[in-house]
């Protein structure tokens, strides 16, 4: 960050200012979420690469050469989502570096609405994982082993509690520990305390409750109780970590990916597609399912943390398309 011009003051001045200036910098690359910032980090440096490969300037980028970016993108088969998100990006880095981008300019603006009346706007979003689905994944799961009690236990408390993947992949056992939040057992079942998700930058904390099973063989809270027992978790360690060959729970956690590899892999087992799956199938699954089963759409709202109704509507449009559909009065 550049320093203003000091008045008086010195050296130490100087270097009182230096350090306030390397906090502020810390204080500004935590304006978004580490997510969100890598996935700038590759929109921005496939934006680069395709610059260097056509000879325009990146940064800063005219709107002539936006335009024709989304044009490149739109006829190599990218989905509307992506040039969203290499919009998001460009404008992330130009304001970061003092520049101005201007995404209502026609060059940008007019090209995108052309291209979205071209393609669509629909996403094609990965298949919720319903309960039907994760009984028939949980019985190719063994629970004879380390690496299955810890699959079952991932499997279940991601799709009870509908916590976002990053979420339950951040959990620790305490809250003393690295991650974003920590589970906490009681009578009633887990608590999940989370200190910061993608709906809480600022960090005020969330709790979620997941309540204890029906039945023994699906019960969330039995998983993780036999997974924390069967690696000889300690407190402050990540809830979920890697297991080696010969069946040792390490003290690492446990990746994203190799959580959702695991997902895939699982699935495959119980014939269902792995290509339609992905770590948000337990979280879009659990909403499917608790409409299907005639929960209220707040109470699933609330469940899923979502601020607006409408985003937790998507979620379950699936799973209550038929509710009220005037089809079923046409005495067919």
């Amino acid at each position: 960050m550049a320093l203003p011009a000091l008045i008086s003051g010195g050296s130490k001045a100087v270097a009182d200012l230096e350090a306030l200036a390397e906090q502020a910098a810390d204080f500004a690359a935590a304006a978004i979420a580490e997510n969100t910032r890598l996935a700038y980090r590759k929109a921005f440096r496939t934006f680069t690469t395709w610059c260097g490969e056509t000879g325009f300037d990146p940064l800063p980028a005219v709107p002539a050469t936006v335009g024709l970016y989304l044009t490149h993108l739109a006829t190599a088969g990218r989905t509307v989502s992506t040039m969203e998100q290499a919009l998001a990006a460009l404008a992330f880095v130009h304001r970061q570096a003092g520049e101005g981008f201007d995404t209502k300019h026609p060059a940008i603006a007019n090209t995108f609405a052309g291209i979205k009346r071209t393609i669509g706007t629909a996403k094609m979003g990965k298949a919720p994982l319903v309960a039907d689905d994760i009984r028939a994944m949980l019985a190719t799961v063994p629970s004879s082993t380390v690496a299955g009690l810890r699959d079952r236990a991932l499997i279940l408390l991601g799709f009870a509690s509908a916590l976002r993947r990053s979420e339950l992949m951040g959990l620790d056992l305490g809250r003393i520990g690295t991650g974003t939040g920590y589970i906490e057992l009681t009578s009633q079942g887990i608590l999940v305390h989370l200190m910061r998700s993608k709906t809480d930058q600022e960090g005020q904390g969330q709790m979620v409750g997941v309540a204890r099973g029906r039945n023994m063989a699906t019960c969330p809270v039995r998983a993780v109780q036999a997974w924390m027992q069967a690696s000889a978790a300690s407190a402050g360690a990540p809830l979920f970590r890697s297991v080696n060959r010969h069946g040792r729970a390490g003290a690492g956690r446990l990746s994203d990916r190799a959580a959702v590899d695991m997902l895939k892999r699982v699935a495959a087992a119980a014939a269902i597609d792995p290509e339609r799956v992905a770590g948000h199938s337990l979280r879009s699954g659990h909403a499917t399912t608790a409409a299907q089963a005639g929960a209220a759409e707040d109470t699933i709202q609330r469940q899923l943390r979502h601020k607006k109704a409408d985003t937790t509507r998507g979620y379950i449009r699936r799973a209550t398309v038929f509710d009220g559909s005037s089809s079923a009065a046409l005495g067919l």
